[in-house]
């Protein structure tokens, strides 16, 4: 049994894990091993509030299905009490991208997505000049016109996932997966956008 840092243990209990695109179709890109991560996910489910698989699926994109993809999970070295114990949620991608290939920062885009899901408001293409006016008002910040200008007049937008009322049941998460400036930081600004606490688990990110 490969042993794992007190540190790491100590920093999941009593939290909620969630497990970013660690999935078959990205194992090529990670930057740890598999068992050594299924063998922490063995060693600390117990220890945990909650257990979360997030992945890009079938039901999204098309790539793996559930089951699948908890036989992926088998042959890894997770546990059956682990797999069957756990929240799978396919979430697909790209739901900030626009903004984040243009370099937008993260703080910048959380604000706008709580603008956003706080109005019921789903698509960015949905913001009318009134709406643009009151989020100009509400969020001082000097970034707050750089996602109108990237936004307010162009095709491609950005919209809330169902994702965001998944993650909002969930308090002191701590995160794993990747990848670090896409799936990954998607999650993060989700959380952001949430204001909810969170960590990232370095150990287990690619």
């Amino acid at each position: 049994m490969i042993k794992l840092r007190p540190l790491l243990n100590e920093v999941v209990a009593g939290q909620t894990l969630i497990n970013v695109d660690i999935q078959p179709e990205y194992e090529g890109s990670f930057s740890f091993r598999p068992d050594r991560w299924a063998n922490f996910l063995n060693q600390n489910y117990g220890k945990v509030n909650h257990m979360v698989f997030l992945y890009n699926g079938k039901e999204t994109l098309g790539m793996v299905s559930e089951d699948t993809y908890k036989y992926w999970l088998y042959d890894k070295g997770v546990s059956e009490e682990v797999v069957e114990g756990s929240t799978f949620y396919d979430k697909g991608y790209a739901f900030f991208r626009y903004c984040m290939d243009f370099g937008a920062s993260e703080d910048a885009i959380a604000n706008f997505v709580r603008f956003m899901y706080d109005n019921d408001i789903h698509d960015s293409r949905d913001m009318n000049r009134g709406m643009w006016a009151k989020y100009l008002r509400e969020y001082r910040r000097s970034d707050k016109k750089e996602i109108m200008q990237l936004l307010r007049h162009q095709d491609d937008m950005i919209y809330i996932p169902d994702l965001m009322d998944f993650l909002k049941r969930f308090n002191g998460i701590v995160l794993t997966g990747g990848g670090i400036n896409e799936c990954l930081k998607e999650v993060e600004i989700a959380l952001l956008a949430l204001k909810k606490n969170y960590q990232v688990l370095n150990e287990f990110t690619y």
